[in-house]
């Protein structure tokens, strides 16, 4: 199989009332992941040989938090505050909800401080959203699909090579309402004696 684009990815958060509210992530950039390579390929290798696969997707998030606070991040070295690798997933991740009746794409850090998205909703798929990252920052994109691609699907993820924008704007499209009413089928005459 060959990839042309690299594949972003799409998690969703579904809400008590039925509202779905998804999280589209796309890949970092060459220049963080290799301000990054340590870190990255470090918690890559604990994926697979500490938790296993299935596991490291809900506890990814947790492990880059602590490898940060251990100073294992390039970035967690000296006091002064610098952007770690979570503020570059942060940034590299867009909301696509429905507000008033259309879909919209809102950067998460707008979308968690305009109360679009819960802390608690988004921390419900930070781990998926951090296997990804760290995964298509060290796999060949060629063996994403059948990999982590897999294990995401676990979880309802999807990969695609749509953009944010792209991804709401084919979300009209899709049947959301599964509360269609059935209609009544008007009872016919019967013509066969009784």
């Amino acid at each position: 199989m060959r990839i042309d684009k690299k594949l972003n990815f799409v998690t969703s958060v579904n809400r008590d009332d039925g509202e779905i509210v998804y999280v589209h992530v796309i890949p970092l950039p060459h220049e963080v992941v290799e301000e990054n390579c340590v870190l990255l390929g470090s918690l890559f290798n604990n994926f697979f040989s500490t938790v296993g696969a299935l596991g490291s997707t809900r506890v990814a998030a947790m492990m880059l938090r602590k490898a940060i606070q251990l100073g294992e991040g390039d970035n967690a070295r000296g006091t002064e505050k610098l952007p770690t690798l979570l503020d570059d997933i942060a940034r590299m991740s867009t909301v696509v909800c429905k507000i008033s009746g259309d879909w919209q794409s809102i950067p998460l850090d707008t979308a968690v401080s305009q109360g679009v998205i819960t802390p608690d909703e988004y921390r419900e798929v930070e781990g998926e959203i951090v296997f990804f990252i760290v995964s298509s920052a060290i796999q060949k994109s060629s063996l994403i699909p059948g990999t982590i691609g897999a294990v995401l699907g676990v979880y309802s993820g999807q990969l695609t090579s749509l953009s944010a924008t792209e991804y709401s704007a084919s979300l009209p499209t899709l049947k959301t309402d599964t509360n269609t009413p059935t209609p009544s089928v008007p009872q016919e005459t019967s013509f066969i004696p009784s």
